[in-house]
C-alpha cells in the first residue's frame, strides 16, 4: 500500500494497526484514572520483535549463514510469529507482576493491539493467497519471442517484478541468481517492468548476471493484474498456477526459503 511517496507491505501495516489500536485503548483508560502503560506496552513490543528476529535467523541459520550481515536487514521481514508472540505475553505478565497497579490497563492494550494485529495479518494473508490464476498475458524474452504467461502452469513459479532503476531489485539479484541456478526444480521469472530490451541487456552484462527466464512487461500489465504498487514484488505461484504468497520488498535467502516452503513439496 501507497502513504504519499511510501510503500508499505501489509504485514508493517498490520503491526501499526495493532499498535495505534493498543496506544489507542491506553489512551482511553489513562483517561478513566487508569495507569499510564503506553512505554511499558511499547518495551514489550520491541522485546518481542527482537526475539521474533532472533528466532527467525536461527530457524533459517544456513540460509543467513551465507551472508551473516543479512541478519541485520530487518527489510526482508524475516520475524517468527510465535516467538514473538509468546515473548509479548511474557514481557506483559512480567511487568504485571513488578507493578500490580498496571496489570488490568497493560493486559488491556496487549489484548486489544494483538488482537487488531491478527485481524489485520489475516486480511493480509486473505489477499496474498487470493488463488489469482495467471492472468492471459503474454510477454516477450529477451529475443523478443512471444511468452504466455499461462505456459508457466506446472511448476512451483517464482514471479519477480523488478527494473534495473530500481535498488532493492539491483540487491537481491544476485541471490535470486544463485536460487534459480541451485533450484532447477523451481522456475524463477524474472518480468522487467516498463524498460527496454536495450536497457536489460545493459545492465545484465555490467552486472555480469546470467539469469534464465528473464521477460519484458513494458506496459506493467503484470504489476496491474497482481495489484503491485512498488518494487520489487516477488509472487509465489504453485503448480497449479495460483498465487500463494507476496512478498513486496527485498527478498534474502532466508525469506525466500520461507516463501518457496509454501509452494514447493
Amino acid at each position: 500500500m501507497n502513504i504519499g511517496p511510501l510503500l508499505f507491505s501489509t504485514a508493517v501495516l498490520a503491526l501499526l494497526f495493532g499498535v495505534l489500536a493498543g496506544m489507542g485503548t491506553n489512551a482511553f483508560l489513562r483517561r478513566r484514572g487508569y495507569a499510564d502503560v503506553g512505554n511499558a506496552a511499547l518495551l514489550a513490543l520491541a522485546a518481542s520483535l527482537v526475539v521474533a528476529r532472533i528466532a527467525f535467523v536461527l530457524r533459517w541459520w544456513p540460509q543467513y549463514a551465507q551472508d551473516p550481515w543479512s541478519m541485520l536487514n530487518v527489510r526482508d521481514a524475516g520475524f517468527d510469529v510465535l516467538a514473538g508472540v509468546t515473548v509479548l505475553a511474557l514481557a506483559g505478565v512480567l511487568i504485571g507482576w513488578r507493578r500490580p497497579a498496571w496489570r488490568r490497563p497493560l493486559a488491556a492494550v496487549l489484548v486489544v493491539g494483538a488482537l487488531a494485529w491478527g485481524l489485520g495479518s489475516l486480511a493480509a494473508r486473505a489477499l496474498s493467497e487470493s488463488q489469482q490464476p495467471l492472468p492471459v498475458l503474454t510477454l516477450r524474452d529477451l529475443q523478443g519471442r512471444p511468452v504466455a504467461l499461462q505456459d508457466l502452469r506446472g511448476q512451483p513459479t517464482v514471479i519477480n517484478l523488478w527494473a534495473t532503476w530500481c535498488g532493492p531489485c539491483r540487491r537481491e539479484m544476485p541471490m535470486l541468481a544463485r536460487a534459480q541456478a541451485a533450484m532447477p526444480h523451481v522456475r524463477f521469472v524474472f518480468a522487467d517492468q516498463g524498460e527496454s530490451i536495450a536497457a536489460v541487456q545493459r545492465y545484465l552484462e555490467l552486472e555480469r548476471l546470467e539469469l534464465g527466464h528473464v521477460l519484458l512487461d513494458p506496459h506493467m500489465d503484470v504489476s496491474t493484474w497482481y495489484g503491485a504498487r512498488g518494487y520489487p514484488t516477488t509472487l509465489f505461484i504453485d503448480a497449479q498456477g495460483a498465487l500463494r504468497d507476496t512478498q513486496v520488498g527485498e527478498l534474502s535467502a532466508a525469506t525466500l526459503a520461507a516463501h518457496l516452503a509454501r509452494i514447493t513439496p
